[in-house]
């Protein structure tokens, strides 16, 4: 273990495995909550036109995925906003033709673009010091978030309709959601990849609602869980010599069964004791 810190590059696929889980395990409560599971599917392929606009133009890979995701994350909120278009229809649209610009774009792209396989699948080669600034300031984003509108996230999270009613301001709290949701998974695809970054903003919130009788128990659970997998992820991938993402993906699935299985044999265990 000593030895793997005596890379700079492991040092900071670390880091970035820990505040990328982390960030995306904090929404995944609400994700999951609100059965708003399609909308990672959708900002990590519409991630992928960003990622292809940006190759083929040689612009900044970075700020244009960033710009890329917060367009997605307006789009989604202005179109679905007056309730006559479903919002994961917008969602489906938008992951379909960003998908279509970015294979035009890559069409176009004169050559072989090695760096776009890294994307998908995530590569820790790819992290540096930059990359762990960025997930840091997204996550303290995320959690002050959290914290100063935490009784509106819940609300959010259950009951939206009733919310309106005591003055919570619904719209705006769903505009930021789907603005940072967006910015989370963008930022995220260089570690775990655009084809698998939604296992984290599932599994972490399904394994906290296992457990959790309350949200503040759900959003700490499915932290742990999230920086368990992707701390153990990365030194995985780094033994066996296999792609991060995958790696992390494996691990936090495998915590959820364990963690199903947990919570099978104990509510088994209760009813036959209370029968």
């Amino acid at each position: 273990m000593i030895e793997l810190l005596s890379y700079d590059f492991m040092i900071y696929a670390i880091l970035a495995a820990i505040l990328a889980s982390f960030s995306a395990s904090l929404l995944s409560n609400y994700i999951v909550l609100k059965k708003m599971e399609f909308i990672g599917e959708g900002a990590a392929h519409t991630a992928f036109g960003g990622i292809a606009l940006a190759i083929l133009l040689d612009l900044n890979i970075d700020l244009i995925s960033i710009i890329t995701a917060i367009l997605f994350g307006m789009v989604i909120y202005f179109i679905s906003k007056k309730e006559k278009v479903n919002e994961n229809s917008v969602i489906g649209m938008l992951l379909s033709f960003s998908m279509a610009l970015g294979v035009i774009f890559l069409y176009l792209k004169p050559g072989y673009t090695p760096e776009l396989t890294s994307y998908l699948f995530g590569d820790i080669l790819m992290v540096n010091a930059d990359d762990v600034k960025i997930l840091s300031i997204v996550s303290i984003t995320i959690l002050l978030f959290i914290i100063l509108f935490n009784k509106e996230l819940k609300y959010y999270s259950y009951n939206p309709r009733m919310a309106k009613n005591f003055g919570v301001p619904i719209n705006l709290i769903n505009f930021i959601f789907l603005i940072i949701v967006s910015i989370v998974v963008v930022t995220s695809v260089k570690i775990i990849g655009i084809i698998l970054v939604t296992s984290l903003l599932i599994t972490p919130g399904v394994i906290g609602k296992l457990f959790a009788k309350s949200l503040n128990q759900m959003i700490l659970i499915s932290s742990l869980s999230g920086i368990f997998s992707g701390f153990f992820g990365i030194i995985i991938a780094y033994l066996f010599n296999i792609p991060p993402g995958p790696s992390i993906v494996v691990t936090l699935f495998s915590l959820f069964l364990i963690s199903y299985l947990i919570n099978y044999i104990k509510n088994k265990t209760f009813v036959k004791k209370h029968s």
